[in-house]
């Protein structure tokens, strides 16, 4: 997910708290369903290590992409992760 904002040309905010929720989530995933970071890659083609790292953002696709394989909606991959919080 390209959690970004513009914010002058070339440059884009990137929430790192928010990337560092996502990537333990997908850890959470994976580690609920006995599987290695290879296993997932090889039946999602994505770069699961990458993600889980930090390195890159998932994109909402990509997301949607490991919900479909884990048999989850959007709405449980986000609602542990409770971010931002309410005010």
């Amino acid at each position: 997910m390209q959690i970004c904002m513009k914010m002058q040309k070339g440059r884009y905010y990137i929430d790192q708290e928010l990337v560092g929720k996502i990537a333990q989530r997908i850890k959470e995933l994976r580690n609920e369903h006995g599987h290695t970071q290879e296993y997932l890659i090889e039946q999602v083609h994505l770069s699961i290590n990458s993600y889980e790292v930090g390195h890159k953002v998932p994109t909402l696709m990509s997301i949607l992409k490991i919900c479909e394989f884990y048999g989850i909606s959007l709405s449980d991959f986000f609602a542990p992760i409770n971010y931002p919080p309410k005010k």
